[in-house]
């Protein structure tokens, strides 16, 4: 059964989200849009989406680029200094902390192209959707480069062979990178921490009910139900921001990791 938990509410569902996460040695976390929207960085599809005019399919993907470069490159520069003025917020400094120290070993991966996990020390992230600050060429002859700088490298052509040049997401009818589904799969997860995520896009929507299907522990932390919540061991209520660092609290606390061994 589902334990549904308000953060202004009794906090006992996260001491049992905790409990059941504490015993997991490859503990995945996986965050979507809602991490990083309470950094207050806008979401694609969410009520302070970004350019609410123009469909998203038409920012970001190669028909939209291929027909209106310049307009898809205004959008990403905007997008890359709204996320350079935002501030990692204590929910992913949370996700650092639990890194460092639990006893078991932490993957993170994330939908968001943004940086603001690694700003907030969280290493070795895995980024399914690609990298805002990015930039590389748009005919596929391999060169890359980062340029969260000045934006520069967008304003020009591609130093290796002449092309176009566009941003390191990952478009609509783009797979994901095989090497990001690769590391997750590697790491075999026996548990997984969802924060912030719709699960609507596949393949990755498909990770907490594999998961769930194998007796894994599977903890939801989103404002609002998903097409998951009533799978998941424990669908706790409210915000990154708000969630994130009690139950990081009482991940790493002794007392939770004894009595998860006791119940086990």
């Amino acid at each position: 059964m589902t334990i549904h938990c308000h953060p202004e509410l009794e906090r006992s569902p996260i001491q049992t989200a905790a409990r059941l996460l504490a015993d997991a040695k490859r503990l995945l976390v996986l965050g979507g849009a809602g991490l990083s929207a309470d950094a207050g960085v806008p979401t694609f599809r969410g009520e302070g989406g970004y350019w609410r005019s123009v469909r998203s399919e038409d920012l970001a993907s190669r028909d939209g680029f291929d027909k209106a470069p310049e307009m898809v490159w205004d959008w990403y520069r905007e997008r890359r200094l709204t996320v350079a003025n935002a501030q990692p917020h204590a929910g992913q400094r949370a996700l650092s902390l639990l890194q460092r120290h639990t006893q078991g070993t932490i993957l993170v991966a994330t939908t968001n192209e943004d940086d603001l996990l690694e700003r907030a020390g969280v290493t070795d992230v895995v980024h399914l959707h690609g990298d805002l600050f990015t930039t590389r060429c748009a005919a596929d002859c391999g060169w890359a480069a980062r340029d969260d700088q000045d934006n520069a490298l967008s304003l020009a052509s591609c130093p290796a062979c002449g092309a176009k040049v566009r941003p390191g997401s990952i478009w609509f009818g783009e797979p994901l990178p095989r090497e990001a589904l690769d590391r997750i799969a590697a790491f075999d997860p026996d548990g997984l921490l969802l924060v912030g995520s719709s699960c609507l896009v596949k393949p990755v929507s498909d990770l907490p009910l594999d998961l769930v299907n194998h007796g894994c522990p599977v903890v939801e932390i989103n404002p609002e139900a998903t097409p998951i919540s009533d799978y998941v061991a424990v669908s706790l209520r409210g915000t990154a921001k708000q969630m994130l660092p009690a139950l990081v609290d009482l991940l790493t606390s002794c007392t939770v990791r004894d009595q998860a061994r006791r119940i086990t």
